[in-house]
């Protein structure tokens, strides 16, 4: 595998579905830690589930910003590996593991100082509220975990080495899998922990997923490889990493800010039938974009290394790849979606009107996800070049410019019904996306190597 590092050369085909076929199962074995949870606490009681989601939503806010940090250490990674600069590489790899883990502590003291209030505002109340604060206290205290695997999920990426992370992301998840019913219930000499349990299952499974990540990270046999020497601070790369990982963590949170506040919209004109539609519509959407998360850290990886090797056409042709695969799978999702919505949704719920609101979402909006997937690959392509403001202001446009405005003037001004909301989000999807590829484009057509050179000297 670690022959791949180098994606300058070669089928680009062959190299983007390589990257993005195990991304996809990575984000996918991620995604199963909740459900794996959820479905462990709910043999507890109903307020457990309540307690688990709720946590998570600030949690997710902790998410975001990791990702951000380490978008900008991947990128900045890929171009050193493009210039064939190893030193530089592997003192931006170090370097993303002191970022992360200054991120980690800060949230961590941040989200234990104020758990209660965070917990309430994010609904936490009644009989929720102990159980979410269990459920919190522990996973917020060990947040530096998670920051660590986010880290090595893009050191992974940046090397073009996406199959040994979903090997990684697999085992954790099998061992969460395992562990959740010993710790929660109890078993020979495992105490039952309740929910507590869930969540010191979850935090082992990632020290087990970082101790098997370091000791690969640290091979003879890789091209770019952890040292702990470079765990340094070097101002200069740091301020190169942060240039992109802010924006990139403020793209990450401005698309659940954008979410809640449709969901509230939704409840307020079209009660709780209304917001129940809609939430089960765009979580079911994460399986249409998912393609697109694969195909887009795939593109990231393949531009960021032939930028670095002043291979502009390369990763163009790479940008190119990426945003016919995701789109065209997310269409595919989308026609799917239609087609099967009545099965969908019997399966969530039987109360007409969720039903009924459902089966317009998915028979409008889903013929959208394909927009949605190109603006994900378009927010990496943007990053992929050292620029990540213009991802940020693509997703601003979609929900705060278009789709939040444009559901208040039909629900409430024009009294339309929910098909005002869904078409106000078909509106976002679409000009966003479209005015997000053609600034791409632009961008890339002015492009300037100057600015990568000073990245990769920095």
């Amino acid at each position: 595998m670690h022959d791949k590092a180098d994606l300058t050369t070669g089928s680009l085909k062959k190299h983007i579905w390589q990257l993005a076929w195990p991304m996809m199962l990575s984000i996918f074995f991620h995604a199963l830690y909740n459900i794996v949870d959820t479905f462990w606490v709910s043999k507890l009681s109903p307020e457990s589930i309540a307690a688990v989601s709720i946590s998570q939503i600030t949690l997710f806010l902790m998410i975001s910003i990791g990702i951000g940090i380490t978008i900008g250490s991947g990128v900045l990674m890929a171009m050193d590996i493009g210039a064939k600069n190893k030193p530089g590489a592997e003192r931006i790899l170090g370097q993303s593991f002191v970022l992360t883990g200054l991120a980690g502590v800060f949230f961590t003291i941040l989200a234990l100082t104020f758990r209660n209030e965070l917990l309430v505002l994010t609904g936490a109340a009644g009989n929720i509220f102990e159980p979410a604060l269990a459920y919190f206290t522990i996973t917020s205290g060990g947040s530096i975990l998670f920051f660590t695997m986010i880290t090595i999920m893009f050191a992974f990426n940046s090397q073009g080495d996406t199959l040994t992370l979903t090997k990684l992301f697999a085992l954790s998840t099998l061992i969460n899998l395992i562990g959740d019913p010993l710790l929660i219930f109890g078993y020979g000499p495992f105490p039952a922990m309740g929910i507590s349990g869930a969540a010191y299952s979850t935090l082992f499974s990632q020290f087990i997923f970082i101790i098997i990540a370091l000791k690969s990270l640290n091979s003879p046999k890789r091209a770019i490889r952890f040292h702990f020497k470079n765990l340094t601070f070097h101002w200069e790369s740091v301020k190169q990493v942060l240039k992109i990982g802010i924006p990139a963590a403020m793209t990450q949170v401005i698309n659940p800010i954008g979410l809640a506040a449709m969901t509230y919209m939704t409840g307020a004109r079209f009660l709780e039938a209304g917001a129940t539609a809609f939430s089960l519509g765009f979580r079911l959407e994460f399986f249409a974009y998912l393609p697109a998360i694969g195909f887009g850290f795939a593109a990231m990886a393949i531009m960021g290394q032939n930028i670095g090797a002043h291979k502009l056409d390369r990763s163009r042709q790479a940008l190119n790849l990426a945003l016919k695969y995701s789109m065209s799978i997310a269409l595919g999702m989308g026609l799917l979606a239609a087609l099967f919505a009545p099965q969908i949704i019997a399966v969530f719920t039987e109360d007409p009107d969720v039903t009924h609101y459902a089966l317009l979402y998915f028979r409008s909006v889903a013929f959208s996800y394909t927009f949605i997937a190109a603006m994900m690959v378009e927010a990496n392509g943007f990053q992929a070049i050292g620029r990540s403001w213009p991802g940020f202001w693509i997703m601003f446009l979609r929900f705060i410019v278009i789709s939040i405005p444009m559901s208040y003037v039909l629900s409430f001004v024009f009294d339309f019904s929910i098909m005002g909301i869904w078409s106000a989000l078909i509106a976002g999807n679409t000009i966003a996306s479209i005015i997000g590829y053609l600034w791409l484009q632009r961008t890339l057509h002015h492009f300037s190597f100057k600015v990568v050179d000073e990245a990769t000297h920095a």
